[in-house]
């Protein structure tokens, strides 16, 4: 049984390869090489599609830094537009009496 499993295997795998070279010819991009102006084309539409999620992930990152950028300027600066004080030391506030 078993020798007879390797044996419909290897004819398996002989007819795949001998098919290798019709599966090729199916390809899109390698039957372009045929024509110049569809070789212009298969390729650049290729690199606009690789240069998409690129473009999209580079994009979201740059919003983000941006966005983190202004959150922190917001945080650094109080109600009344002044920078806060950088203290470990609590400062009271006028308006909180001395126990």
């Amino acid at each position: 049984m078993m020798k007879n499993l390797m044996r419909g295997f290897a004819v398996v795998l002989s007819w795949v390869v001998l098919q290798t070279p019709s599966i090729a010819r199916a390809c899109a991009v390698c039957s372009a090489g045929r024509d110049e102006e569809n070789a212009d084309a298969f390729l650049w539409s290729t690199l606009f599609m690789s240069a998409m999620p690129l473009a999209a992930i580079g994009m979201l990152v740059y919003v983000l830094y941006k966005r983190m950028q202004k959150l922190e300027q917001e945080t650094e600066r109080g109600p009344d537009g002044l920078p806060l004080r950088r203290s470990r030391v609590p400062v009271p506030r006028p308006d909180t009496p001395i126990a």
